[in-house]
């Protein structure tokens, strides 16, 4: 039972970086003031704790890192005027323009839910724009959003977007894309439960990798069942193994209630080389 205990406390704090650095959330709030005070053309708000999401008005959304500038404020805080102009000459280009073709190499997939993906298209519709998010169904309470993943941010690809491949195609370019930007897939379990981890912020999208859930090498009691409550935290159970499930309930409930990146707090089970809905909420 100590290595499952071991194992929650990792999940709870691991996705709630809020609790272990207030400074951090602090951080990006005045980041995202800042800068938003600056650029009143887009529109700045923090995105969990080291994040900015910038939504420009025809509704294209970008995710902007802030773990370095966090490492050179407190190094010394007095650069903070400098590390807001450094974002805002980053963003400014993006306000200016619009964003040039995506890089191929570096289109992804990223599980989103369906109420973030109705927030954004209402965001677009409102903006009176005719664009759509570039997206497909996963399943009854998930879809696959596309975004492009540089250096310096992370930008929601629009329908609009050239992307020089045909739809049908795009999955496998942008799933093969991520299994070589992630770094090594590892799983970590007691018998009950496990977990898989790959740097952080694509966890749910591991869901795509379909040589991962038919190839054999997880084994459960039963289906496979797992719980994507936030987009860093993917558990894994058996569909026959009672203590699993309920601790995989419990489990997915906590962290989506606290977490800003939260999905959902169902449970989905693989079968047939799909995953749904697995039982009731």
């Amino acid at each position: 039972m100590g290595r499952l205990v071991a194992l929650l406390l990792f999940l709870v704090f691991a996705s709630a970086p809020a609790h272990a650095d207030p400074a951090a959330r602090t951080f990006t709030e005045k980041v995202a003031q800042a800068v938003a005070a600056r650029l009143p053309q887009l529109s700045v708000t923090s995105d969990g704790d080291l994040a900015l999401s910038v939504r420009r008005k025809n509704g294209n959304q970008v995710s902007v890192s802030l773990t370095n500038r966090y490492h050179d404020y407190k190094s010394d805080p007095a650069n903070f005027g400098a590390i807001v102009d450094f974002v805002v000459g980053s963003l400014s280009d993006e306000a200016a323009a619009t964003p040039g073709k995506p890089d191929r190499t570096r289109i992804v997939p990223v599980i989103k839910d369906r109420e973030w993906l109705e927030e954004v298209r209402q965001s677009i519709k409102t903006s009176g724009s005719a664009q759509d998010v570039l997206f497909e169904e996963f399943n009854k309470e998930l879809v696959i959003v596309y975004a492009e993943d540089t250096e310096k941010r992370t930008r929601y690809l629009l329908s609009t977007d050239d992307i020089d491949i045909d739809r049908k195609d795009l999955r496998k370019l942008a799933v093969d894309n991520l299994m070589r930007i992630l770094p090594k897939i590892e799983m970590q379990g007691d018998g009950i439960f496990a977990m898989l981890t790959a740097g952080g912020d694509y966890e749910a999208s591991l869901l795509l990798f379909d040589h991962i859930w038919n190839g054999g090498q997880i084994k459960v009691e039963g289906d496979i069942v797992v719980a994507v409550p936030a987009k860093d935290v993917l558990l894994i159970t058996g569909s026959q193994n009672r203590k699993g499930l309920a601790a995989l309930r419990t489990l997915a409930a906590k962290l989506m209630s606290e977490n800003r990146y939260r999905l959902t707090d169902t449970l989905f089970v693989y079968r047939n080389g799909r995953f749904t809905r697995f039982g009731r909420k």
